[in-house]
């Protein structure tokens, strides 16, 4: 049943939300011989941008200026991970915590803005 549920939100929110980019790192050498994020693989995703409510936020621990993005899961071809970066609405985000809703429709993502891009 939750598998019809993501076909059904993919189906109805697809070409509605902004368009955004996922940006996946890899490590690589820094030039130094350490190990250090390369963010060589952009895939391109849909999802929208937004705040957490302060009271949510201040009984989380969530920092006053990070940014909810949720991307819709049925046009992702990855699943994203902690440290990728994320381009939406002409900002830079990092991803600090990730979360799937229970259908695997939406990937919740906690950022924090970056002024880094890839």
């Amino acid at each position: 049943m939750l598998d019809e549920l993501k076909a059904d939100v993919t189906a109805a929110l697809t070409g509605s939300l902004r368009p955004a980019t996922l940006w996946q790192y890899s490590l690589g050498d820094d030039g130094y011989g350490n190990e250090a994020p390369v963010y060589d693989t952009p895939y391109a995703c849909e999802g929208l941008r937004g705040s957490y409510d302060a009271e949510y936020a201040g009984l989380s621990g969530i920092p006053r200026t990070a940014a909810k993005i949720e991307l819709l899961a049925g046009t992702l071809a990855v699943a994203p991970k902690r440290l990728d970066k994320i381009a939406i609405e002409g900002g830079w985000w990092l991803i600090t915590e990730i979360e799937i809703d229970p259908a695997t429709a939406m990937w919740l993502c906690q950022c924090s803005e970056t002024s880094a891009a890839p």
